[in-house]
């Protein structure tokens, strides 16, 4: 049987729904998903795909179709079965139910409340049917180059905080300590923090993780340049080769980060990154390019009231301190 998702669709899925409801055929939009959906499955994926009709038509005909969707996987599929189904859904809850917005043309994208992995598979995944062009507007309105520069600034400094003050910091007292399997655990998150970074860096969304290395070595420089070293981190047996190569990413990844003025105001390399990171963050660095100057006032007013000034944190929080 043929494992070509178009084919299959055309075959056996798409014929079946026109011949009991040709009102829904001719208004379906049907998106293939996940590994299939991206060309890189393999005899162990599932197929996952979703057949979105327009709201009223979903709540009067959806179960209907469903139903039969299911019958149709149970008789043909040819991806494994377990797991592998087929979606009927409204399409208004296409990116956390911000579609509605987009296809009717009232609203710019809610960029922050839509899901990464969301508009990844929107840009990314196979399109089989589109009646009148509703994945296509979709897809047109969020491809990344429309994502405005500050906020991939701010994604990319908070990847990199999650990653230096979060994550690795934790891992680096794991080991130390000797417990293992935390360690193990936290080693999970700071592999998925330099996936993340690396996206960010070259704005580009971040795939499902189960996509992450496959979508990573798509990407334009540094991700050539660091996916051996995020292997390592991934496969070597000893904590000190992967803590090693750890630090080798994050220092490439700060090169890069300055030498192309990602964070224009911010010292990524600052002997003390993480001290640097939280107070970009806190300030919105990423919109707020005088953020200094508030930590500057605090410090003043710390040597005012005879305070060291590395206390100015605490005339951040408390305004009115004497």
């Amino acid at each position: 049987m043929t494992r070509d998702a178009r084919a299959y669709f055309e075959e056996h899925v798409i014929p079946r729904i026109a011949g009991e409801f040709p009102n829904v055929a001719s208004d379906m939009s049907i998106m293939v998903e996940g590994s299939v959906g991206l060309g890189t499955d393999d005899d162990f994926s599932d197929l996952e795909a979703s057949v979105y009709l327009p709201d009223e038509l979903w709540r009067t005909d959806g179960w209907r179709v469903q139903l039969l969707l299911n019958r149709c996987l149970r008789e043909s599929c040819p991806w494994t079965g377990n797991g592998s189904v087929v979606c009927v859904s409204r399409i208004s809850q296409l990116l956390g139910g911000h579609a509605a917005d987009l296809l009717a043309g009232t609203k710019e994208p809610s960029w922050e409340q839509m899901a990464m992995p969301d508009l990844f598979g929107l840009q990314e995944c196979l399109i089989l049917r589109d009646a009148d062009g509703r994945l296509a507007k979709l897809r047109a309105a969020t491809p990344p180059e429309r994502v405005p520069d500050h906020l991939w600034r701010k994604w990319l400094l908070l990847s990199l905080k999650k990653l230096l003050w979060a994550d690795l910091g934790e891992l680096e007292v794991s080991v130390k300590r000797e417990r293992w399997p935390e360690a193990q655990v936290v080693l999970g998150c700071v592999l998925e923090d330099l996936f993340h970074v690396g996206f960010m860096i070259n704005k580009r969304y971040c795939p499902w993780r189960k996509h992450l290395r496959w979508a990573f070595q798509q990407l334009p420089e540094p991700a050539a340049e660091l996916l051996p070293h995020l292997d390592v981190v991934a496969g070597a047996e000893g904590w000190e080769r992967r803590l090693s190569s750890i630090e080798a990413a994050r220092r490439a990844y700060a090169r890069h980060i300055h030498e192309n003025g990602l964070l224009p105001t911010v010292d990524v390399l600052a002997q003390d990154l993480c001290e640097e990171l939280a107070w970009a963050e806190r300030l919105e660095a990423w919109s707020n390019p005088d953020w200094r100057d508030c930590i500057a006032r605090c410090e003043r007013k710390a040597r005012e009231a005879g305070e060291d000034a590395r206390d100015f944190w605490v005339f951040s929080l408390w305004g009115n301190a004497r």
